[in-house]
């Protein structure tokens, strides 16, 4: 086994550099723990008990947003994990579920309890299991092995249920960089309760925009608060079924806010902005308070409700610094129909996916209606053939949104995904102007220049202001997964007090592979009293390395070039 090792480390050494670069991080992770049952109690123990492992005494869950670094030993558990964790885990008397999605990089031990892993689960080291319990105590804060195994009862013992509490400062970055506040930076605190089927936290901390140069105008340094209180839902903690919940809360803020969740997500508008000056939304100020309900009825649906009393308000761009193109001016950031405004908005969300990260399948369904009521409306003329004037004594707005997915498995490597979108109005009073649409690249139709479909031909550029009324977009993917895994030899091993040893595969270099992308879309956007028009398409192919994503898309299209587009987040 160490000439293998040894063959294949030189092996791999020999290939060129830039080979070698193009690939993963490569990892060597040595074996440690022993083959025979008897020894690897004691390995456990002394596991528990080293000064590099963070011990839990109890359960411990670790939520599917956290990621936790380093070793992890649970005594008496139970423990469930369902973000990551960066090292191996031991469990010693305790059950472990590893849950949909939850990642461990190392390997995962438990003695003396039951072991559940999801099916869309990653464990990257090797699993094993022994059935039988260990006989330990705890000696000032230090696990001992005793010699002669206690007496268990068969019985079930009965739960606890702790509390917590704490506090916590928060600093961090805000939502993204933009042209109209540089670089946002949150500074603030939390504070948290939980009990047994509750969770209340409260929020708050300022929003120092760093391109207005810190002052305390009124879009110069802005706000957030919110308070929420959880009951119920998400997993039971001992039988790992899930339980239905309500969630309750309140916000009050001064945040800048886009017109539309798309092009691109959050992550790459603001690099996209930082980098190469190119700022792909449109925002305004909004100013105000709410309070919102989530229903959680059934494991995968949420319903969801709120009401809001804000003021909007025109932001203008300003001269964000960015490391090139310096000498480029921002694209303006345009005008909205500011005023007070009353907004409710209903919800609902159906998620059968078991993991946004991995090739399984499932459905994703959202629905959503939004009502608006504007008093003291200060207008932004458009020309009739865009919209009537906004009406000055009751102004009310409704639209709506249908977005429905499927993500179907296909074979051991492969995954089709389908998206059908309509979104718009379906009110007798014309959009406020932040609250219209626009479709074009680089997504969601990667073919087309970026807000090719703008409905705004009467007006002229206007800023590239998207004033569409409806939109209509279908998308198509495959996705299939390059196997280059003759390294890794996904493996895993499950003993039941076995004395006998084994090959862990995990003690070589891995590497999965890209996954290569077949893409099609088309769509179209029109104004109200308008027919839709035909649909515009384009079909393209990308390559996806770790979380970096390639595109090449063609519009069907005369005259139209192919264009090249890089991601760090999957299109939908």
């Amino acid at each position: 086994m160490t000439f293998l090792r040894l063959l294949t480390i030189g092996g791999l050494l020999m290939l060129p550099v830039s080979g070698v670069a193009a690939q993963d991080t490569v990892l060597v992770r040595p074996r440690q723990a022993p083959s025979r049952t008897s020894e690897l109690r004691q390995w456990a123990v002394d596991f528990f008990n080293a000064a590099t492992t963070t011990r839990v005494i109890g359960e411990l869950t670790i939520e599917s947003d956290t990621t936790y670094t380093g070793d992890l030993a649970v005594l008496d558990g139970p423990l469930l994990v369902e973000g990551t964790v960066d090292g191996t885990v031991v469990a010693i008397n305790a059950d472990v579920h590893i849950g949909s999605g939850a990642s461990i990089t190392g390997d995962v031990y438990v003695l003396g309890g039951r072991m559940r892993d999801e099916v869309s689960s990653r464990v990257a080291g090797s699993m094993r299991r022994v059935s039988t319990r260990v006989s330990v105590r705890l000696v000032g804060g230090r696990l001992e092995l005793l010699d002669e195994p206690r007496a268990v009862a068969e019985t079930r013992r009965r739960p606890s249920y702790p509390t917590y509490a704490g506090a916590s400062i928060l600093i961090g970055l805000g939502d993204t960089y933009n042209r109209v506040e540089g670089l946002p930076l949150r500074l603030g605190a939390r504070f948290y309760w939980r009990g047994r089927g509750t969770r209340v936290e409260l929020r708050g901390y300022g929003i120092f925009r760093t391109a207005r140069e810190l002052d305390t105008s009124i879009d110069g340094i802005g706000y957030y608060l919110d308070g929420t209180v959880r009951l119920g839902g998400g997993r039971d903690r001992y039988s790992w079924s899930w339980l239905p919940g309500v969630t309750l809360g309140g916000r009050a803020f001064e945040v800048v806010k886009p017109t539309l969740d798309w092009p691109l997500t959050l992550h790459e508008v603001g690099w996209a902005s930082f980098l190469w000056r190119r700022d792909y939304r449109d925002y305004f100020l909004q100013t105000g308070f709410s309070g919102f309900v989530n229903i959680h009825p059934l494991r995968y649906l949420t319903l969801s409700g709120e009401v809001a009393r804000v003021e909007e308000q025109s932001i203008d761009a300003r001269d964000a610094w960015t490391p090139f193109r310096r000498d480029q001016e921002w694209r303006p950031n345009p005008f909205i129909d500011a005023g007070d405004y009353t907004l409710v908005t209903v919800g609902a969300e159906y998620d059968s996916r078991p993991s946004r990260r991995v090739g399984a399948s499932g459905w994703y369904v959202r629905l959503a209606w939004d009502h608006g009521i504007g008093e003291n409306i200060v207008e932004n003329p458009l020309p009739a053939s865009v919209r009537d004037p906004l009406p000055t004594d009751s102004y009310k707005y409704d639209r709506a949104t249908i977005d429905l997915r499927r993500y179907q498995r296909f074979g051991r490597r492969g995954q089709f995904r389908l998206r059908a979108l309509w979104a718009g109005t379906i009110g007798r009073d014309p959009l406020p102007i932040q609250r219209r649409y626009s479709l074009g690249g680089p997504d969601p139709l990667n073919g087309y220049a970026f807000r090719a479909f703008t409905c705004n031909e009467a007006v002229g550029n206007f800023g590239e202001v998207g004033l569409c009324d409806r939109i209509l977009l279908f998308q198509a993917e495959y996705r299939g997964r390059l196997g280059f895994d003759w390294f890794r030899g996904d493996y895993r091993v499950f003993a039941d007090d076995d004395d006998w040893g084994f090959w862990d595969w995990e003690d070589g270099f891995w590497f999965d592979g890209p996954t290569i992308i077949l893409l099609g879309n088309a769509g179209t956007g029109w104004l109200d009293g308008q027919s839709p028009g035909p649909l515009n398409f384009d079909v393209g192919a990308g390559i996806e390395i770790g979380s970096v994503q390639f595109y090449a898309a063609k519009a069907i299209k005369e005259g139209e070039p192919v264009r090249v587009t890089l991601r760090i987040e999957r299109r939908f």
